[in-house]
C-alpha cells in the first residue's frame, strides 16, 4: 500500500462519482487510458476489484462502495484545509467566501437568494465552497468563510453565531425505480413496513433519526431497520442499488434521476425541515451582513 498516491486516490474519486472512465478522464484533463491504468495499479495495490466494467461504465463493487466512503471525506479534508489557509492570507477584500453543506439542493436555492445581492453589488465576488458538516462549521468558526449554510435538522452550530431561516422544505421519499415495491412508477406506502431507512450519518444523527420516524408515523409505516452511511453519495448508491428508502429533500437521486424516484411526503405535525444561513456574533463584516440582510426569511 506505500505505492499508492494522492493522484490515484482523485482519479478513483472522480471514477466512482461519474461512474465512468471517460468521464473521469474529461474532469481530470488526462485521457482514458491513463484513469484505466491508475485504477488496475490502485486494485492491484488493495489486492481487490474497486469496480464492476460494462459496456454502459461502471459500477462499484461492494469494497469500492467502502472505499470511497472512507477516501471521500479524507480528500475534502485535506482540500478545505489548503483553501481555508489560502483564503486567509490571500482573500481580497472585496471577495466574500460562503461556505454550504455538500448538497445540489442547497446550492440551488442559495444562487437563488443571493442573486439580488449579486445584482446591486457588482464589486463584490461571492466565492461559494461546498463542505461537509464539520469542516463547515470549522471553517466558520476560524474565519475562513464569512457565512455558512446547512440545514437545521441534523446540523447545530455553536452559541457563537447566529443563524436564519430561509426556506421551508417539505420532505420527499427516495427510492429506487426498480425496487419490489414500486409498481407502474407508484409506491404503496405501507409496504415500507419491512424495509430500511438510509440516513446519512452526522453529529446530531439521533435527532435527524427521530423526525424521520415521525414522517414515516404519519404516513402509516415503520421501517423494520435503519442503515447508517458516511455521505450523500452513498447514501444514494445504496438507494439505487435497492437497499432501503431514504427521506430528504430533493437532492436524494441527483446523481441516478433515471434510476431513483422521488414522493412527496407528509411532514409530521406539519414540522418541516429548514435551509440556514449562519454567522460569527463577533466580527461580522458590513459586507456580510449586507448579504445575510438581502436574503429573505421564513
Amino acid at each position: 500500500m506505500q505505492d499508492i498516491t494522492l493522484q490515484q486516490i482523485e482519479i478513483f474519486l472522480a471514477v466512482a462519482e461519474q461512474l465512468s472512465l471517460s468521464g473521469a478522464a474529461r474532469d481530470l484533463f488526462i485521457n482514458q487510458s491513463a484513469v484505466s491504468r491508475w485504477i488496475q495499479r490502485l486494485e492491484k495495490s488493495l489486492n481487490t476489484q474497486l469496480f464492476i466494467r460494462s459496456n454502459k461504465g461502471v459500477e462499484l463493487t461492494a469494497d469500492g462502495e467502502f472505499l470511497y466512503s472512507e477516501f471521500r471525506p479524507l480528500f475534502d479534508k485535506l482540500g478545505n484545509t489548503l483553501q481555508n489557509i489560502h483564503a486567509m492570507y490571500n482573500t481580497p477584500e472585496n471577495v466574500l467566501r460562503v461556505g454550504c453543506y455538500h448538497s445540489d439542493e442547497l446550492v440551488t436555492e442559495l444562487r437563488s437568494q443571493i442573486k439580488p445581492f449579486e445584482e446591486s453589488h457588482p464589486d463584490v465576488l461571492i466565492k461559494l465552497d461546498l463542505f461537509e458538516y464539520k469542516e463547515l462549521k470549522e471553517a466558520l468558526l476560524c474565519g475562513s468563510v464569512d457565512c455558512a449554510v446547512s440545514y437545521d435538522i441534523g446540523f447545530s452550530f455553536p452559541k457563537s453565531t447566529e443563524s436564519k431561516p430561509f426556506r421551508a422544505l417539505f420532505p420527499k421519499l427516495a427510492i429506487s425505480k426498480s425496487h419490489p415495491l414500486m409498481k407502474g412508477g407508484k409506491l404503496d406506502l405501507s409496504g415500507l413496513n419491512g424495509e430500511t431507512m438510509l440516513l446519512v450519518m452526522t453529529p446530531e444523527s439521533s435527532y435527524s433519526e427521530e423526525w424521520k420516524l415521525n414522517i414515516c408515523r404519519k404516513n402509516g409505516f415503520v421501517p423494520q431497520n435503519i442503515e447508517y452511511l458516511p455521505s450523500p453519495f452513498a447514501r444514494e448508491i445504496a438507494i439505487k442499488n435497492g437497499r432501503g428508502f431514504s427521506i430528504g429533500g430533493s437532492d436524494q437521486n441527483c446523481h441516478f434521476p433515471s434510476e431513483i424516484k422521488l414522493f412527496p411526503i407528509e411532514p409530521a405535525d406539519g414540522a418541516q425541515q429548514k435551509m440556514l444561513i449562519h454567522w460569527r456574533k463577533n466580527g461580522l463584516s458590513t459586507v456580510t451582513k449586507e448579504l445575510i440582510e438581502s436574503i429573505k426569511g421564513v
